[in-house]
């Protein structure tokens, strides 16, 4: 004998295969992350954590000094499928350089595409920090040669002195792979707060050159 399905099993039906396809495409699960300084010491990272491992949506935190610029902290992701996980990026910052500082620029370089979400760029400490608009292109890093990247700039509206802190976050959004690896340079920018000695002329040497190399870079992708 023949069963027909009547029309609430085929609607049941009709709702489980939904389902299993909803389940299918949804955004892939962050199965681990890590990231850490490059060992030049232009930032040195003292501590970092991690949280939301397992889940769609991870971050990434740290803390540590900022000598000189540019500093780098780099890092990677593992993914269970393709499908456009989220991460949050943490980081606190102490300024350990002779300026101080009255901007911060934060290029972001990953070996896949990647959007940082909408809104996402903010500092906390101090709080009248604002972020510039996103800008994106192609590294013409030779650090990060082809990978896609970020920048914006956090400007302020109270300097952070020598010893300060600076504490700042953004997420990304990318997919296409099941790894990845990426990197966040940082470049603070700003003025002498008092008059170097001799063996700090190379430190605000090197600061006042990554300030340089960012606009130029910031003015080729124009």
């Amino acid at each position: 004998m023949v069963e027909t399905l009547s029309m609430r099993q085929k609607t049941y039906l009709l709702l489980g295969v939904a389902l299993l396809g909803y389940s299918a495409s949804s955004n892939a699960n962050i199965t681990s992350a890590s990231w850490g300084d490059d060992n030049d010491g232009a930032v040195v990272c003292s501590g970092w954590g991690s949280s939301g491992i397992g889940t769609s949506s991870a971050d990434l935190t740290m803390t540590g000094v900022q000598n000189s610029a540019p500093g780098h902290m780099v890092g990677w992701v593992d993914t269970d499928s393709t499908s456009d996980p989220t991460l949050g990026l943490y980081s606190s910052v102490d300024n350990d350089t002779s300026l101080t500082w009255t901007s911060y620029a934060v290029n972001v370089y990953m070996n896949a595409p990647f959007t940082v979400l909408a809104n996402s760029p903010q500092v906390t400490t101090p709080g009248d920090w604002n972020p510039s608009g996103v800008t994106y292109g192609l590294s013409s890093n030779p650090q990060f040669p082809g990978d896609y990247e970020a920048s914006f700039v956090f400007a302020s509206g109270t300097p952070i002195t020598p010893g300060g802190e600076l504490d700042f976050q953004y997420a990304i959004h990318f997919g296409s792979s099941l790894d990845y690896s990426f990197a966040q340079e940082m470049i603070p920018m700003g003025e002498v707060s008092q008059v170097p000695e001799p063996s700090d002329l190379a430190l605000v040497s090197g600061l006042v050159f990554g300030g340089f190399q960012l606009v130029k870079r910031l003015r080729n992708k124009v």
